[in-house]
């Protein structure tokens, strides 16, 4: 039980984190007097910077996510899949927190919104592999029984036909 609720807890943090840091910075775009001017120079570094950040670390969660999930789902018991999936999760939350809060530093001060659209998108892909109940059932290869135990009435399992 103690995984599940690592589980829950990280996957918000760096959901609801994520939203936060992109709307936080759609509001200081829009709505705030103060504005970042660079150089050419500088701007456009930021804009190749961002963009390479943010197609590998796309690409770096929807790999690890390939590769990672099936071997968790071939591990013998219930403790050892719960433990590589709270690794794993705390994994993908956190780095790309840190991707998205790195992308909207770089979009206010490179003054480019282009960068604010590949935040959008790498939360996009956190909304995508959210981990809620159903999600961690499919992902391990959980039985109704195991699923029971884990989130109890929370869990509605399908009938054995």
């Amino acid at each position: 039980m103690k995984h599940v609720k690592n589980i829950q807890r990280t996957s918000r943090i760096g959901l609801w984190g994520s939203v936060t840091a992109v709307l936080l910075t759609v509001v200081f775009i829009y709505a705030s007097p103060w504005r970042f001017y660079p150089s050419a120079y500088t701007s456009g570094w930021m804009l190749s910077a961002g963009a390479v950040l943010a197609v590998l670390a796309v690409s770096m969660t929807l790999l690890s996510v390939r590769r990672r999930i099936p071997q968790l789902r071939q591990s013998e018991d219930e403790e050892t899949k719960l433990a590589g999936y709270e690794a794993h999760v705390r994994s993908l939350y956190t780095t790309m927190l840190a991707v998205v809060v790195v992308l909207c530093a770089f979009t206010i001060l490179s003054a480019r919104n282009v960068l604010l659209m590949l935040a959008i998108v790498s939360v996009l892909v956190l909304f995508l592999n959210y981990p809620n109940i159903y999600r961690i059932k499919v992902d391990l290869g959980l039985t109704d029984e195991e699923m029971k135990n884990l989130f109890g009435d929370k869990y509605i399992g399908g009938d054995a036909q």
